[in-house]
């Protein structure tokens, strides 16, 4: 897809299938991979005007109040490229699950980091992430979550805080397939902090 139609449609991750109609007009889409017959019946879904956005957003005033369809429709606001409805549906989603029974709260709060990350609030990356490192350490989005507070400190160019963080990364997860790279950016951030400090 050329940057112009990837624009129009607000697509900033691949592959993203859009289910087009004739007229060019958007029904919905498929963001990520899926094997064939998963595949199929997604496009059968919304061709068939189920389970697309337009159809989330009008249950939405019944099954509002329901976390795990706020947050099905939090995700499907962050395929389309629509972060402020998204953002909005991720925090609506938090309070409505305060113990985690649906085990989508880590990933709210993951999405929220990313969220925030676009929009170059760090500290709220850093906020939404380290929630998730205090309160779901076991989490399978624990990973993520310290590589984006990393990420937070090293967008800020605070070297010796990010340094930290990727080498607390390569210490919990020396097997992880990103330990090394980790160990390669906090080799990288403590040059950098070297070099900060001797233009000082």
């Amino acid at each position: 897809m050329d940057t112009v139609t990837a624009a129009r449609y607000h697509v900033e991750s691949y592959p993203t299938i859009l289910v087009l109609k004739s007229d060019g007009t958007e029904i919905d889409r498929v963001v990520g991979y899926y094997r064939a017959p998963e595949f199929m019946g997604l496009v059968e879904d919304y061709l068939a005007g189920r389970n697309t956005l337009g159809s989330l957003i009008a249950a939405e005033a019944t099954q509002g109040q329901d976390p795990r369809f706020v947050a099905r429709l939090a995700d499907r606001y962050y395929e389309h490229g629509l972060y402020p409805e998204a953002k909005a549906r991720y925090e609506r989603m938090l309070p409505l699950d305060p113990k985690n029974q649906t085990d989508l709260v880590d990933d709210a709060l993951t999405s929220l980091a990313r969220l925030s990350r676009k929009s170059k609030d760090y500290p709220g990356e850093r906020k939404f992430a380290q929630v998730v490192l205090d309160r779901f350490p076991e989490s399978d989005q624990a990973k993520t979550a310290l590589l984006q507070v990393a990420d937070s400190y090293k967008r800020e160019q605070s070297w010796t805080h990010a340094r930290e963080k990727y080498l607390d990364y390569t210490k919990k997860y020396p097997g992880d397939e990103d330990a090394p790279w980790a160990q390669e950016q906090a080799d990288t951030m403590t040059a950098r902090a070297e070099r900060a400090k001797r233009g000082a």
